[in-house]
């Protein structure tokens, strides 16, 4: 079907491109710091089949690598991640901190959305 329907075809692309962004070892950092013990295989389960997806993306697609036919994404993406990754792991220290602390200062607050910010404007389509 992707291969003799248009439709079909684009729809996997743009389902491989969200494939391609997401980070299931940045995901994993949040639920170490962050997530109760009790909900972690509820993480673990989403990032398999996270893994499934991408192998079937890729099967359907008849490709090898994600984004292989799309260099220029491909090659945005590796320059961005050393850039938004710290990002991901300064807001994982600070949310940590705003659930510890019974009254939550400003300052935190702001930094905390300060890395929201980065985040999001990193990702682009999909922060």
């Amino acid at each position: 079907m992707a291969r003799e329907w248009p439709f079909a075809r684009a729809t996997l692309r743009l389902i491989e491109m969200s494939l391609a962004e997401a980070e299931p070892e940045i995901a994993e950092a949040y639920d170490r710091r962050l997530v109760p013990d009790q909900l972690k295989p509820l993480g673990a389960g989403l990032r398999e089949r996270l893994m499934l997806a991408r192998r079937t993306v890729l099967e359907a697609l008849d490709a090898r690598e994600l984004l292989e036919d799309n260099p220029v994404l491909r090659r945005s993406i590796d320059v961005r991640n050393p850039y938004v990754d710290p990002i991901n792991l300064v807001q994982i220290a600070l949310l940590a901190r705003l659930r510890g602390d019974d009254v939550v200062r400003r300052e935190l607050w702001e930094a905390f959305l300060v890395t929201m910010n980065g985040i999001a404007a990193g990702m682009r389509n999909v922060g």
